[in-house]
């Protein structure tokens, strides 16, 4: 809760753009840093875990001095601010987790957490199906369908729009066939078709800059065939994951 509020609550843009702009030497930094041991402090509620303070503190100044640093000096490099957002985060998570263990004296415990995870047959195989219906299946589904692709050229989309759709909406179907909320898994079909309703072309269809006029019915008919496939295959995938599960019992 102290990382979340200090890092996006308690952070004004503009401590973030002189950070950016001052490196080390921006007082907002430091000034950040302080009030994140302070918040982090106030809700441990306890005063003689001022090591651990001390130690997400530290730790702070350090991830985020070399995330401006390195930022700046990366900065024409191709979406480096979100590659570092993600690392800086984990960093600090991973102080935290640290912080925690070492709070709790819960290191032994850990181990055997991580044993156990490392061994379970049930999270190694529904790990496999979330990694199954993202690439290989786009692959699958994208060899399915290439003999159609080429009736739809010139078509405006955004790039890979459709490839991250298909991955989220597999993702989310192979989760609700785990849980067992099938009914779900018609309210996101619908919920798709209704936006695809509304999905119209920019251009007239007569427009000559088109390769070939638009066809509302092609587009629509390669769409179905494509949400049926990501569809189906998630379905079936986690089908067959839960039966393997029920085996294993």
């Amino acid at each position: 809760m102290a990382h979340c509020i200090t890092d996006f609550f308690l952070q004004p843009n503009s401590w973030v753009t002189d950070k950016k702009n001052n490196l080390w030497g921006s007082r907002y930094l430091y000034l950040h840093v302080l009030i994140t041991g302070i918040v982090a402090w106030l809700l441990l509620a306890n005063i003689h875990l001022w090591p651990q303070v001390l130690l997400i503190t530290l730790t702070h100044l350090l991830i985020d001095g070399l995330k401006v640093q390195v930022e700046k000096y990366l900065k024409n490099t191709r979406n480096i601010d979100f590659r570092l957002f993600i690392t800086d985060q984990v960093l600090h998570i991973t102080v935290i987790i640290i912080a925690w263990l070492w709070i709790i004296n819960g290191w032994v415990n850990w181990t055997k957490m991580i044993n156990g995870l490392v061994s379970n047959f049930n999270i190694w195989v529904r790990a496999f199906g979330y990694i199954f219906v993202t690439s290989p299946v786009g692959y699958i589904i994208q060899f399915l369908t290439r003999k159609w692709n080429t009736d739809l050229a010139g078509n405006d989309s955004l790039p890979n729009a459709g490839k991250w759709i298909g991955v989220l909406e597999r993702l989310l179907i192979l989760t609700m066939v785990f849980i067992d909320q099938f009914s779900a898994i018609g309210f996101l079909v619908a919920a798709k078709s209704i936006l695809r309703v509304t999905d119209k072309p920019d251009k007239p269809t007569s427009d000559p800059t088109m390769g070939r006029p638009f066809s509302s019915r092609k587009h629509t008919e390669y769409v179905l065939i494509g949400t049926f496939l990501s569809v189906g295959i998630a379905i079936f995938t986690g089908l067959v994951i839960n039966a393997l599960l029920r085996l294993n019992r």
